[in-house]
């Protein structure tokens, strides 16, 4: 049997096929979760906002006319999520939430990344993901826990690929930057100059460990 794509399942649930939807659910759930995991302050969030994603696709599913991928449909949801989430938690409630400046890091109650890492390298990755602004983190976790290119990672968010390739570039500098500082912040270790080969390589390995392949 021929695997359904992606909209021809949207379209089935949109038509009242609840097995489609399921279909369409199971298939997304691990990257949704993905997407998540490394972005919120602790791990019971990330139930609750891949739950909230879903909900809110089943809930909208109607609105989608098929210009848009279904993919790119799920993901604009669950982009929604996840900026109503750091807005309720941002230290700074007074002012307007920016996130092209505001990390993680800046959230209420922000605690250690979920994701377990066993090599250093990896540990100050995910961390220093967290410590870069979100719109940067996003392109830049779809690209290392994803596996995506810059073109596919525009597709995918629905954004031009030069918006998506400047914030690679920009996120990119301050990830190295803040990869060093970590690294450098063990006892008697020297400075190192993190180069963006070794941030790939390092994301390979953490996906590897992780299963996300």
């Amino acid at each position: 049997m021929v695997e359904r794509g992606d909209g021809e399942l949207l379209g089935a649930w949109q038509a009242g096929d609840v097995a489609a939807g399921e279909a369409f659910v199971d298939r997304h759930f691990d990257a949704i979760t993905r997407f998540f995991r490394n972005k919120v302050c602790g791990e019971d969030d990330v139930a609750e906002l891949v739950g909230q994603t879903f909900l809110g696709c089943t809930a909208g599913k109607d609105r989608w006319r098929g210009e848009a991928g279904a993919r790119q449909f799920l993901y604009a949801i669950a982009g929604n999520v996840l900026r109503k989430y750091i807005r309720g938690r941002y230290k700074r409630r007074s002012e307007a939430v920016d996130f092209a400046a505001v990390c993680v890091q800046d959230c209420e109650g922000a605690s250690p990344s979920s994701i377990v890492a066993h090599k250093r390298e990896a540990r100050c990755l995910v961390q220093a993901l967290r410590e870069i602004a979100v719109e940067d983190q996003i392109v830049l976790e779809l690209m290392y826990f994803e596996g995506l290119s810059g073109s596919e990672a525009a597709a995918l968010l629905g954004l031009p690929e030069g918006t998506v390739r400047g914030r690679i570039a920009r996120g990119r500098q301050r990830l190295r930057e803040r990869v060093a500082a970590l690294l450098a912040a063990a006892p008697a270790a020297a400075a190192v100059d993190v180069s963006p080969e070794q941030l790939e390589a390092w994301a390979r390995e953490l996906r590897r460990r992780q299963g996300w392949e």
